[in-house]
């Protein structure tokens, strides 16, 4: 169990550091917007009451999060994803520790500057890196197994709360969301909206299924290996279908990356 459980470790660490590599290139190359002046600038994003005033807590983030500096941090947090796996693979806890370390606090300096336009996305990756520290910081196989209970509870709870959402409302319920979405600008895709058209029966069908099985999934959880699989394979094809289609590409690494932990936790709790 001690292999699956390193197999487990490193697959989180991978997904999810391949998913802040490509987010941290983002903003990278989109860095003229978080010049003064740009869209994300200090000016605009800084007045946030964790960031203003005089304390040290103020004057820190100031000091990290203005352009310069934070184009540091970014690149500093674009080296440590790319050493994730390779640290975890080593299983040296000091050099894990570090390298995980680097890449939480760079995340949570993300969170604080680029705090508009934050998502479900960016709130899982934060509880990946922070459970997967604390996790190979308590120094004990309690830790790690805690750090991938953790990471497959807040999947099964994300996924249960997003459905429970959609089936008490009133629009999910009446059967026409799917479309609706598809049909609009910011997460529209035109060929799809055309499918769908005039197809209600056929919409209603992908409203219900989409909350019925994420509702359904913490299930997962307790079926065990090979069933569990059948969850996963869903949660792939939705956040990959989300991706193509609507553009929500952080979503997929964000939620694939627990499924290493829904897996193993499903092996151990599920037989």
């Amino acid at each position: 169990m001690e292999s699956d459980r390193q197999v487990a470790l490193l697959s989180v660490a991978l997904v999810c550091a391949l998913g802040s590599a490509i987010s941290t290139l983002e903003w990278l190359a989109n860095r003229r917007q978080l010049r003064p002046g740009g869209l994300f600038g200090w000016e605009i994003v800084g007045s946030t009451p964790l960031a203003v005033g005089r304390r040290l807590r103020a004057r820190l983030l100031k000091r990290l999060l203005v352009y310069r500096s934070y184009v540091v941090v970014l690149l500093l947090r674009l080296a440590a994803v790319i050493l994730l796996p390779f640290a975890i693979w080593t299983q040296d806890r000091a050099i894990i520790l570090t390298v995980v370390g680097v890449v939480l606090l760079a995340t949570l300096l993300m969170n604080v500057r680029s705090i508009y336009g934050m998502d479900g996305s960016d709130q899982m990756t934060t509880q990946i890196y922070g459970a997967l520290f604390l996790g190979y910081a308590a120094g004990t196989t309690l830790g790690l197994e805690v750090a991938l209970w953790y990471i497959a509870a807040q999947a099964c709870l994300s996924y249960f709360t997003s459905g429970f959402a959609k089936a008490v409302s009133p629009q999910w319920r009446r059967g026409d969301n799917v479309f609706r979405i598809f049909n609009t600008r910011t997460y529209g895709f035109e060929p799809v909206a055309r499918v769908l058209h005039g197809r209600p029966h056929l919409v209603r069908v992908l409203d219900w299924s989409a909350f019925t099985v994420e509702m359904a999934f913490p299930i997962g959880l307790l079926v065990g290996y090979p069933a569990v699989l059948v969850f996963v394979a869903w949660g792939i094809g939705f956040h990959l279908m989300n991706a193509v289609i609507m553009g929500l590409n952080s979503f997929f690494w964000a939620f694939v990356a627990t499924y290493p932990a829904v897996i193993y936790v499903s092996m151990v709790a599920g037989g």
